[in-house]
């Protein structure tokens, strides 16, 4: 089976010829720490072919925010402290060095949209057929921005038409991630913001929520109707740690209609799986939404009090990836295998689920143990027994001297000026 063989099978219960390489993705500061640790730069520059990952193929420019964009502007900085309006129009605080790239810490301080007046000034930057929006322009992919992170900054220098023909014959699965309602609704107006909207000012949230819903049908009705897209991540972000960030109740009211046309227009063309991405405890979100509006979720986050059997054994038709708790791979390889074995014994038990690290991989986890954990991942998606296969740690002994280990305290100290 090629990769995308491989993740159709999985995602719709199938039993395919083997899991697929698919481990999680560390960020820029996590590399840089792994630096330290051993890696080299050949090694970093050619990731996936040194840990044998495979991945998904992506479709092109599509830009999802404000065109034209906000000015960005520096209202003071003072030491590593920045004040300043970002291309969302929201005024933030930033680290101009952050002391963990890849994990920007953002405090917001105002947002664009308070009013429903404010919201029909922000529509005319939201119109889906800019030709901006999917048609990159000269020097797109070196636009400066004071983002860190880069956040809902799009960059991509190829249009989904020069794609059409590589998505149609890829072996790899194609995946499109898109700005869902509530992130939208959020990154205008601000959680604090959106949440009293939702109660002081429900026919507002249902505007914008329905304006959002047009905007995505739009933007991406002639696209989906050439490419070939295996999933569609719709970015929500929309729980914390013990509960979603409104009532199942709210989902129903201002979401769960809108959800459904979605995931109707994703599979009318062809989509395969429609996912929702939301970091956070999901129980109340699969209770609300699938199976008639999701049909998978990522990335299971079990510091979140999420739990894949649970889900699994609730839900026969859901599709999951993630559940690696990334916080078991900061210590003993043991506690790494123990983790890994956990989370393999599920996908053989259930089916429809990929296991992966449950969020970005952080700095604080040791590239050696990251190593070994794919090394025991390979092996399990291949079928090695989960009670006695150990790897034979290759990838490890590849590494040069441990120069320094990563430590986050100094890494904040650094950055905020803390001692």
């Amino acid at each position: 089976m090629t990769a995308r063989e491989r993740f159709r099978a999985i995602a719709c219960g199938q039993t395919p010829d083997r899991m697929p390489f698919m481990f999680g993705g560390p960020r820029a500061s996590t590399f840089a720490a792994w630096r330290k640790q051993g890696l080299s730069a050949e090694q970093q520059s050619h990731w996936a072919e040194f840990v044998g990952a495979e991945g998904f193929v992506g479709v092109g420019k599509f830009d999802c925010g404000p065109l034209p964009p906000f000015e960005e502007k520096v209202l003071h900085e003072d030491g590593n402290i920045r004040i300043w309006i970002d291309h969302w129009g929201v005024k933030r605080i930033d680290a101009v060095r952050q002391p963990t790239e890849g994990f920007a810490t953002r405090r917001y301080l105002e947002f664009p949209i308070r009013s429903r007046t404010d919201f029909e000034q922000m529509k005319a930057r939201f119109d889906p057929h800019t030709p901006q929006r999917t048609t990159p322009t000269p020097g797109d992919d070196q636009r400066p921005t004071l983002n860190p992170d880069g956040y809902r900054v799009y960059h991509d220098t190829v249009t989904w038409r020069d794609r059409v023909e590589q998505c149609r014959s890829s072996r790899d699965p194609v995946s499109v991630t898109i700005p869902g309602l509530w992130w939208t609704a959020r990154d205008w107006t601000g959680f604090e913001g959106l949440c009293l909207l939702c109660l002081e000012e429900p026919d507002l949230v249902h505007e914008m929520m329905g304006f959002w819903t047009w905007f995505i049908m739009e933007l991406f009705d002639e696209p989906l109707r050439h490419l070939q897209v295996d999933t569609v991540m719709l970015s929500e972000d929309m729980a914390l740690k013990t509960h979603a960030m409104i009532s199942p109740g709210m989902m129903h009211e201002f979401m769960l209609r809108r959800y459904r046309r979605l995931h109707a227009f994703f599979k009318e063309r062809g989509v395969h799986c429609v996912m929702m991405d939301s970091d956070g405890y999901i129980g109340q979100i699969l209770e609300v939404f699938h199976p008639d509006a999701i049909d998978g979720i990522a990335p299971v986050e079990i510091a979140a009090n999420n739990d894949p059997d649970r889900y699994l054994c609730q839900y026969p038709r859901l599709f999951l990836m993630g559940g690696i708790d990334k916080r078991e791979l900061m210590y003993r390889k043991a506690q790494v295998r123990r983790e890994v074995v956990c989370r393999y014994r599920t996908a053989r038990e259930y089916g429809r689920y990929i296991p992966t690290v449950d969020h970005g991989v952080p700095p604080d986890i040791p590239v050696r143990n990251f190593l070994y954990m794919v090394e025991l991942m390979r092996g399990f998606a291949c079928g090695e027994d989960l009670d006695t296969y150990e790897p034979p740690c290759e990838l490890e002994s590849r590494l040069g001297p441990i120069i320094e280990m990563f430590d986050p305290l100094k890494a904040i100290a650094e950055a905020y000026g803390e001692e």
